[in-house]
């Protein structure tokens, strides 16, 4: 049986469960260097009859690609899901790759296929925030990513899978699913899935809620207005409220962190060069919120994402730590501050190949790198 790793300063045996988080590192990288990437290649490798994975495309990452044709050289069935545009585009520049060698479906909407899970054999889920990607599994970006072996938890992505896969249907389309306080042996999982679930009201709302001393948010995109304010709510009532926002996602104009601040809520814009790219909330000592949606309207209302709330206060305690260490890594004057995603106080990120402020300019061809 499958136990709790979790890695950040080391390792500790705890449970069914396993979560896997990640400082964000100097450079994207080729090489599958995260906690999470390992443990996803080890799942692949092991995998005897078939794997059902859905993500959002795939970049840079040939070990993780490797592994699934070594698998399916030994006969496993390899079936996945992608995201497209309506012209059958996607964002990550190796995705057709996975055309060429595998049984493929992508939603081909103007809406996200935004998932992260791999399924293996119908026994192990791999889900969380991080793409197969240089920059996510790559190691460049903060995320995230749990693995379970509970046949209820595993069985009910299974089924959103085939949905997406045979019937064709996402968004809206979907069938509702989803199940509350699945019991394992040291947590309660609750299980969502975007849009249909509407995660945020029947799932996070009441969270936030019945809060009592701390909520830290560590968070890629934060728009979602109702829970923006929930979360003043909460500190109004004398909940600790923090929270690590991307610095690319604090240019958006929809972007509620300064509305946050004027309330009182510390938010932090991250400096990391790489992405804040979790979706994720801590609360109490007691809860986790984690997954593959970002903590805005179209998060919650068109893409195709899953989320998993955990009751687990050791996983709680582990995960507040990491968002701890992130957040005396990132400097006090960006408290009140923006950093610019593409410039010399974003570290690395004039040097690192990626378009982090999505301007179309990269590196030393930014404006932004040249002051």
């Amino acid at each position: 049986m499958k136990k709790l790793l979790f890695l950040l300063l080391g390792v500790v045996l705890i449970a069914k469960e396993q979560l896997y988080v990640h400082v964000p590192s100097a450079l994207p990288s080729s090489a599958t260097n995260t906690s999470f990437g390992r443990e996803l290649l080890v799942l692949i490798d092991d995998a005897k009859e078939e794997i059902s994975f859905a993500i959002y495309g795939l970049r840079g990452q040939d070990a993780v690609l490797e592994a699934l044709l070594r698998a399916k050289k030994r006969g496993v069935s390899i079936k996945a899901v992608v995201d497209s545009d309506a012209h059958g585009n996607n964002y990550y520049t190796d995705t057709h790759k996975l055309y060429e060698h595998f049984q493929v479906v992508s939603d081909g909407k103007s809406y996200i296929m935004h998932n992260k899970f791999f399924i293996i054999d119908k026994k192990t889920l791999w889900s969380g925030s991080a793409n197969i990607s240089d920059t996510g599994t790559g190691g460049y970006n903060a995320n995230n990513a749990i693995t379970t072996d509970d046949k209820r938890v595993v069985s009910l992505y299974q089924e959103e899978f085939d949905e997406m896969f045979d019937a064709k249907k996402f968004s809206t389309k979907k069938s509702k699913r989803g199940y509350e306080q699945i019991k394992t042996e040291e947590s309660l999982i609750s299980v969502y899935f975007s849009p249909k679930s509407n995660t945020y009201e029947e799932g996070i709302k009441e969270l936030i809620q019945n809060a009592k001393k701390y909520i830290f948010v560590p968070i890629f995109y934060l728009t979602h207005k109702g829970l923006s304010y929930e979360l003043i709510r909460a500190k109004k009532r004398g909940v600790d409220a923090k929270i690590i926002l991307d610095a690319s996602a604090a240019g958006n104009k929809y972007s509620m962190h300064k509305k946050l601040r004027e309330e009182g809520i510390e938010v932090k814009v991250e400096n990391f060069g790489g992405k804040m790219h979790c979706k994720s909330m801590i609360i109490d000592d007691n809860y986790i919120i984690n997954g593959s949606m970002n903590f805005t309207k179209a998060g919650n209302s068109k893409n195709d994402e899953n989320t998993l709330i955990i009751q687990n206060s050791t996983l709680a305690i582990k995960y507040k730590n990491y968002f701890l260490e992130l957040w005396q890594k990132i400097p006090e004057r960006y408290l009140y501050y923006d950093t610019s995603p593409e410039s010399h106080e974003s570290i690395n990120s004039c040097k690192d190949g990626v378009d982090n402020n999505f301007d179309g300019e990269v590196d030393s061809k930014d404006k932004k790198c040249n002051k």
